[in-house]
């Protein structure tokens, strides 16, 4: 049978069937029309609470909790919240997908092009979101047992986002651990982690900005799957800050092994 007379692979595909939602139904926002358009919006609620009086009366990070959470968080909530926030702001220009995001700026990307690319590298396993679900479910069953039991599985970087970065423990991870104990450190999970990190830094191993946020968003009620998104979430302001700046600098700006570097092998003629 030649390619005109052969019958198409999908020509005796029929319907299965299935009954589509004739609209989208969400628990997260419900929006009023005016009669006029339906269409346009004149009211918005996100969880019950009106957007306007949420403009009025809350802060930022106050209302990404609320969209992911269903509920306004508590005052002790909203602080430690808005404390990791602040911590996870800048993963400053070592990190692979702060590079990326400068590569993108001085390499002349459309601006809005230069978050998501640094968002992507950051989605990674290294000192990013990568590991942030399976890091958030190890936290919460583990946190239900003495923190002893783990040392060796810590030592060994057994433990998601427990670990050391160019041969030592995370210095400044270290640091912001001790910055957020006072608003955290009620939590079980963010208690856990500073016994373990007391047992195993002085070792030359221990927790990332990575396993912070996992003990911290365990505590505070989000769901693994929500965890890795919210992290590049929080990260994004630096990431694309210093994609930004180099968007106006020349390509030199960037890093690059001069020619003496390197050593070319001749060819065997020559």
């Amino acid at each position: 049978m030649n390619s005109s007379t052969k019958a198409s692979a999908s020509s005796s595909v029929k319907s299965r069937g299935d009954v589509f939602a004739s609209k989208i139904e969400t628990k997260i926002t419900c929006e009023q029309s005016p009669e006029h358009n339906p269409y346009h919006v004149n009211k918005q609620l996100i969880h019950g609470y009106d957007h306007l009086d949420l403009l009025d009366n809350c802060n930022f990070a106050d209302v990404i909790y609320l969209l992911l959470r269903g509920n306004l968080p508590s005052e002790k909530d909203s602080i430690l919240f808005n404390k990791l926030a602040l911590a996870l702001i800048n993963p400053g220009p070592r990190h692979p997908a702060a590079q990326a995001s400068i590569t993108a700026g001085v390499g002349n990307t459309d601006i809005v092009n230069i978050l998501p690319i640094a968002l992507g590298v950051y989605g990674g396993t290294f000192d990013g979101a990568g590991n942030m679900e399976n890091t958030i479910r190890f936290f919460r069953k583990a946190a239900k047992k003495p923190v002893i039991e783990f040392e060796e599985e810590a030592l060994n970087k057994k433990i998601p986002s427990i670990t050391q970065h160019y041969g030592d423990a995370n210095t400044y991870a270290n640091i912001l651990l001790d910055k957020l104990k006072p608003y955290a450190n009620e939590g079980k999970v963010f208690s856990w982690l500073t016994q373990l990190q007391a047992l195993i830094y002085p070792k030359n191993i221990g927790a990332t900005k990575t396993s912070i946020a996992a003990a911290v968003m365990a505590d505070l009620g989000f769901q693994p799957r929500q965890g890795a998104a919210l992290m590049q979430l929080l990260a994004a302001p630096g990431l694309l800050a210093h994609g930004l700046e180099f968007t106006n600098k020349p390509v030199t700006a960037m890093l690059f092994e001069p020619d003496e570097t390197y050593h070319i092998e001749p060819k065997n003629n020559e």
